[in-house]
């Protein structure tokens, strides 16, 4: 039993040790297969990544860098000149730096966030709700910088996610100057693309914008294009510029000349047109309360985008007396010397006409109407001609319709209240001195030029010519001069209604616009402004002044006119010709104009 017991001992001993080492290689056992498990697993997930699901994973990736991108072109520059031919640009395309940044490359947004507030115009909140995005490859933090110490400073910080990237885009050198006529561009809701808004801008949008190209293929980290063999773009085409005929200098002394005028007269706005006779060129074209270009989103009556010369009509008084004088004389109803007694009134239709301030002239001859701009004498023509015929009269002169002025929006005039059946006898006798109608500054411009040209109608026009990107000027087809222009009226009555006119400057109301030494011809016109919701008149005036000269042979035609002033007494006389008088005295100097009378 000793002995049994004597081996059991060695056997327990020898099986104890035996499961101990079976136990541990059974371990290694299981640590090698669940590593071979899990090398078999890497295996087969390799093998849907890299082999079954590679096409779908491999465009998945591509899909982050690969783009669609519109290439915009460079917009073509807008020139005025000077006397010499000199070209100036007055809109360009001007390089900015915007700061961005890639939230997917920024590990502590926070921190960059509070490093950035510190030195930009953005706040904490703003700056860490753009850059706490992970997978946002492209946040704009600021546009337009012009702060060259600014992003030195940042460049200098190094931040990781965060640089600068060049762009374009459009800048206005002189800021205010002829702001409507010029216009500016601006982003479309429809489609974020920038394209011309009023003036220039929009009406010569196709040949300022160029045409957009496109580009597929992929970008870098940075938002930056990458053009390889793979890519496909198709370039685009830079803008035409266009060469204007604003001269720089006169626009610059007219629109001074008119924010003296409105500003001292507390009047709510006003228009000044510069335009050479003979051609329709159009030198100057003011209007105030004017905007910076480059600030035009922050205007808040959007009204002061609209150029008053062309988009808005008014009725204009007694600056449209030497057309209906015109009719009387082309008709033979009546001649310069032709005499009527004036009593200081006319009652038709139930309406109690009177002169400027109840004035009464006795006999007074057809020069004397216009010179003192009698109300009655304007009647009196108009009765020896007929409704009829004044309204004929009026539209070849173009006051119930469109210039043609290369400019957007132009209205046209009304003449309703000449038209048959509506026309009654208190609306012809209104109508005769500029009451009850309306046209447009730059309608009436060009109608006082018919007559200064003995007869033959110009076209207003503001671009004469464009520039491609290698600097060749091409000549645009302009409307016809004087010298192969239309015959719209007699040159001969033209010409008689011209020394008339003269006599308004010499004799009459119109003497404080004169030169000395210089002939000038011209009319004043004052009108009440028209009640908006009903028939009748508010006390509120509009005063308009046109003239052209040298009478003996124009050259230059200017038409101011001022809406509403609220300080100082008299009419136009008073008014609007004195800073027509300085238009043209700078004119007078500018072009070196010698004298036409001997004092």
């Amino acid at each position: 039993m000793a002995r049994k017991n004597k081996y059991s001992k060695y056997r327990n001993f020898y099986q104890k040790n035996n499961r101990k080492e079976y136990s541990s290689q059974g371990r290694i056992y299981f640590i090698y297969f669940l590593i071979f498990a899990i090398f078999l697993g890497l295996l087969g997930k390799l093998y849907i990544l890299q082999v079954k699901e590679h096409f779908e994973y491999s465009q998945r990736a591509e899909s982050t860098h690969q783009t669609t991108q519109v290439l915009t072109p460079k917009r073509g520059l807008i020139y005025c000149q000077d006397k010499d031919k000199d070209h100036i640009p007055v809109a360009i395309n001007k390089k900015y730096l915007s700061l961005f940044a890639v939230p997917k490359d920024i590990e502590n947004p926070k921190e960059v966030s509070e490093t950035l507030a510190e030195i930009i115009p953005l706040s904490f909140d703003a700056i860490f709700e753009r850059l706490n995005k992970s997978d946002d490859p492209y946040e704009l933090l600021l546009k337009k910088i012009e702060d060259e110490d600014l992003v030195k400073e940042i460049k200098e910080l190094e931040l990781k996610g965060i640089d600068f990237e060049e762009k374009y885009e459009r800048y206005y050198p002189f800021e205010s100057f002829a702001a409507q006529t010029i216009g500016f561009i601006a982003e479309q809701e429809e489609d974020e693309i920038k394209r011309g808004r009023y003036g220039l801008e929009f009406y010569y949008e196709k040949i300022l914008a160029g045409q957009t190209g496109i580009f597929q293929g992929i970008k870098d980290a940075f938002n930056r294009l990458v053009r390889s063999n793979s890519s496909q773009e198709k370039k685009e085409i830079e803008g035409i510029s266009i060469e204007t005929t604003i001269d720089k200098n006169v626009q610059f002394t007219t629109q001074k000349a008119l924010e003296d005028l409105v500003e001292t007269r507390k009047a709510s706005k006003g228009t000044i047109i510069v335009m050479e006779v003979k051609t329709g060129k159009i030198l100057a074209l003011a209007n105030w309360p004017t905007f910076n270009l480059n600030e035009f989103s922050e205007t808040k009556d959007y009204s002061i985008y609209r150029n008053y010369a062309v988009e808005e009509r008014y009725e204009p008084g007694s600056v449209i007396k030497p057309f209906t004088m015109f009719a009387g004389i082309d008709t033979g109803a009546v001649t310069p010397d032709t005499t009527y007694v004036d009593k200081g009134y006319h009652d038709v239709g139930g309406y109690h006409i009177i002169n400027y301030e109840g004035r009464v002239y006795g006999q007074s001859t057809m020069r004397k109407v216009l010179e003192f701009s009698i109300n009655t004498g304007a009647i009196f023509v108009a009765d020896q001609v007929g409704s009829e015929t004044l309204r004929n009269y009026f539209t070849k002169f173009g006051f119930g319709e469109t210039t043609g002025i290369d400019l957007p929006n132009e209205v046209m005039g009304d003449l309703s209240n000449l038209e048959y059946p509506k026309v009654n006898p208190s609306y012809f006798a209104t109508a005769s001195y500029g009451v009850g109608i309306s046209t447009t500054p730059m309608a009436l411009i060009r109608a006082f030029a018919i007559i200064a040209n003995k007869g033959k109608a110009v076209t207003p026009y503001l671009v004469e010519s464009t520039r491609d990107s290698a600097g060749k000027s091409i000549a645009l087809s302009i409307p016809d001069s004087t010298d192969s222009a239309q015959q719209i009226v007699n040159a001969e009555s033209a010409e008689t209604l011209t020394s008339m006119l003269v006599g308004v400057i010499e004799n009459g109301f119109g003497g404080n616009a004169k030169v000395k030494g210089y002939s000038l011809a011209g009319k004043t016109g004052t009108a009440f402004v028209p009640l908006k919701d009903k028939a009748g008149y508010t006390e509120e005036e509009i005063h308009t002044f046109v003239g052209f000269f040298p009478a003996s042979d124009p050259e230059y035609i200017i038409l101011v006119k001022m809406d509403q002033p609220q300080w100082g007494e008299g009419a136009a006389s008073q008014t609007v010709t004195l800073a027509f008088r300085e238009v043209e005295s700078f004119l007078i100097n500018y072009y070196n104009i010698p004298p036409d009378q001997l004092e």
